[in-house]
C-alpha cells in the first residue's frame, strides 16, 4: 500500500484578497520521494484536480507541490450556495450525476470531483440551470474532460496554482 501524506499547495491571491490564506494541503498518495498522485479535492487550489500526480519538494519538512506531471481525468468545479438547504439539494443532485463533493459543515462553499467516466456536460448544464450568480454560483477549477470549450480550459490553465509540466 501507498503512503498517504499531507501535501502542500502555495496559493496566489487575486486583487481581493482571495483566497482567505496563503496555503491549501491535501492528501497525497506517494509514488516516490519526490511524486504523488493527489487523493482528494481543493477548495481553493486551481489547476489540480483529484488523480493528478504531482511533483514534490520537501522544504523544511514540509511537502510542498511544485508541478503537476501527469493528468488523472478529473475535473474539478466549486460551488457557493449561500442558503443550507439549497445547498444539501445541490449536493444530492450532484451526487445522484455521479459527481463527489467535498463539504464543510457551514461553509457555503463546496468543492465538486467529477471523474473521468462521469459526463461533465450534464453536471455543468444541471449548475448552470440553478445559479443566479450571487447567492448561487459556481466555477471552474480545473477542466480535463474532453468537449469543454477551449477559453474555460485556458482560463483555467491561467489561473493554475502550480505550473502544468507533463511527462
Amino acid at each position: 500500500m501507498r503512503e498517504l501524506r499531507k501535501i502542500v499547495f502555495r496559493l496566489r491571491k487575486d486583487e481581493d484578497g482571495y483566497p482567505p490564506m496563503e496555503f491549501e494541503s491535501m492528501w497525497g498518495m506517494f509514488l516516490d520521494e519526490s511524486s504523488c498522485v493527489v487523493d482528494n479535492v481543493s477548495y481553493y487550489v486551481y489547476g489540480v484536480s483529484k488523480g493528478d500526480t504531482v511533483a514534490i519538494e520537501n522544504v523544511d519538512s514540509e511537502l510542498f507541490v511544485s508541478s503537476v506531471i501527469a493528468r488523472g481525468g478529473h475535473s474539478t468545479l466549486r460551488v457557493f450556495a449561500e442558503d443550507p438547504d439549497t445547498k444539501a439539494s445541490l449536493i444530492f443532485e450532484l451526487k445522484l450525476l455521479g459527481a463527489q463533493c467535498s463539504v464543510t459543515r457551514g461553509l457555503s462553499l463546496f468543492a465538486v470531483d467529477i471523474p473521468p467516466e462521469i459526463d461533465f456536460a450534464k453536471i455543468d448544464t444541471f449548475l448552470a440551470s440553478r445559479c443566479d450568480g450571487e447567492h448561487l454560483a459556481y466555477e471552474d477549477a480545473c477542466l480535463q474532460h474532453g468537449g469543454i470549450d477551449g477559453d474555460r480550459v485556458r482560463e483555467c490553465e491561467m489561473l493554475a496554482s502550480v505550473p502544468l509540466r507533463l511527462h
